[in-house]
């Protein structure tokens, strides 16, 4: 009989701590959907980056000389850089290979280029390896 006192006494000590936790937990939770409320004003960059209704370049390329789009070149109906876009280097439609990256309009091998090692016009003196200049 004295064991089963016990017992019982142990499982409900062990209850009130997994309800104190419980309660912290959901308090926790609580917190958290406050905490997005007070955040949900932002917009995201997509709705950001987006051109408004009507406004085309393919029908008024004067739409791309805005400073909120992405560069000055209408190619498909977008506005983009062709100096870095590296699916209209340099012009509409040329695109550069995977490993390559568009820097000023043409289409480079940041890895291995003397001229854009690591980064566009990062010059090296001798050799360019995998993006680092005169390695080993």
């Amino acid at each position: 009989m004295r064991q089963v006192s016990v017992f019982l006494v142990a499982i409900a000590l062990a209850s009130a701590g997994t309800i104190e936790a419980m309660g912290d937990i959901m308090g926790m939770a609580t917190m958290a959907k406050e905490d997005l409320k007070a955040a949900a004003p932002r917009r995201s960059r997509f709705l950001a980056a987006r051109d408004p209704k009507g406004k085309k370049c393919d029908i008024d390329p004067q739409v791309c000389l805005s400073a909120t789009t992405p560069g000055s070149t209408c190619c498909d109906s977008q506005c983009v850089d062709t100096d870095t876009d590296a699916f209209n280097c340099g012009k509409c439609g040329e695109v550069c290979k995977f490993t390559q990256s568009c820097c000023g309009g043409k289409c480079v091998d940041l890895a291995f280029d003397k001229r854009h090692c690591g980064k566009c016009f990062n010059s090296c003196k001798r050799h360019c390896f995998y993006g680092l200049c005169d390695y080993a």
